[in-house]
Formats: structure tokens, sequence, C-alpha cells
């Protein structure tokens, strides 16, 4: 955590939802011997945003569970239902309510396996350095989460529809966007396929790791 002159900036992370298409809650699904939810949390508590808040819905108490121990709050939204959207704005009215210093918030969702603190500090560095007022994560050509927001825009924020996340503020304000580029951000798990494949992935990389450690050790 590193407050620079007054900037307060508070990490949103979306993971109220139901994970209907995976079949599973994606919140508890492992990496690396992590549920995937407090790896995201996580990243963003060791990462330079000065407070970290989670929304959560569906299988709350569970999910609640799994973060337990990280400096964070927890929102509980009753209407996760009604969709991203609305999770936003339920978290935005949490801040609005209890964090009501916060200048700056950065959205997350929960299921970007590949997010680490070091990408959340570049998108802190560029707002700080821009003074933009959305600073958006690029990959595969996407611009999207994580990306922050400047408080010039809550107002806006918490007009946008239940149905879809900050994408809407994005793709509005997409001339002014500063981008940073995020390495796997289009990864992401919806599906068991998306999470084989994930698997997958990472057991390739063990393995070609564990080959150029033998072949560096018999050389």
């Amino acid at each position: 955590m590193s407050t620079e002159g007054n900037d307060i900036i508070t990490a949103i992370i979306l993971a109220a939802g139901s994970s209907s298409r995976l079949g599973q809650s994606k919140q508890l699904l492992q990496v690396d011997g992590e549920p995937l939810l407090r790896r995201i949390a996580r990243a963003s508590c060791d990462s330079n945003v000065d407070r970290t808040l989670v929304v959560l819905g569906d299988n709350e108490r569970e999910h609640s569970r799994i973060i337990r121990g990280l400096p964070l709050y927890i929102c509980i939204h009753s209407g996760w239902e009604k969709g991203m959207g609305s999770s936003l704005k339920a978290g935005m009215d949490f801040v609005q309510s209890f964090l009501a210093d916060t200048t700056a918030i950065m959205v997350l969702v929960c299921d970007q396996p590949l997010l680490t603190a070091q990408h959340l500090n570049n998108l802190i560095d560029k707002y700080r350095s821009t003074k933009a007022q959305v600073v958006a994560s690029t990959y595969s050509g996407i611009t999207g989460v994580p990306a922050l927001f400047d408080a010039s825009l809550f107002a806006e924020i918490r007009s946008i529809d239940d149905k879809h996340g900050a994408r809407q503020i994005i793709d509005k304000h997409k001339s002014g966007t500063q981008q940073v580029e995020f390495p796997g951000g289009e990864l992401d798990i919806d599906t068991p396929e998306d999470y084989q494949r994930f698997k997958d992935s990472l057991r390739a990389q063990e393995e070609a790791r564990m080959t150029q450690s033998f072949t560096a050790g018999q050389s």
C-alpha cells in the first residue's frame, strides 16, 4: 500500500456471481494451491491500492471464509442476480457510505488467474503520471478490466445498467483512456473448458521449466 499525494485508491473486486456457465464456483477453483478469489484478493492487497473491497453475493459464506485474514472489506450484495453492473453499483454504494474519501476506484473481476500486484501497480503509476479519467488493461485487442476510474466518473458509474459492468464506461471514454498491457489478461475462467485449458497451460509451463533445469544441470 502506498498513498501518493491526495490519491486514495479503492479496489473493488466483483465476485458476487454464481458461475452458472462453469457449473461450480469459480471463486473456489484452485490455482497453485490457492482459491482463485483469494489469489485475486491477495494481489490487490499486495499492490499499491489503499483499500480492497470484495463484493460477494452467491455462496457468500464460503467465499467470505476463503478470504479471511486478508486486510480487506466485504460487501454482501443481495441483488447479485441482476448482473455485474448491479454488483459494481453495490460496491460504489459501499464506498460512498464507508470509504467516502476514495478519489479513484480500481475495478477487478475474480476470474483472471494471471493477475499480479505488479500489473495493478502499473495501472496506478499510469494514472498518477497522466491524470487520465480512465486507465484500463489491454490484452488480445481488448480494452478492459482491471481498470482504474477517477472520482470524476463516480456518478456516471452509479448510473450504469445492471447487466453490464465497467466496460460501459471504458467504451464511452475510449478516446481518453490510457492503456496498460496485461499479458495473459485474456485468460479468464467462465467454462469447464477454460479451466482445463488453464490447467494444461500451467502443466506445460511446469514441464518446460523442469526440462530446462534438467538440461542446465547436465551441461
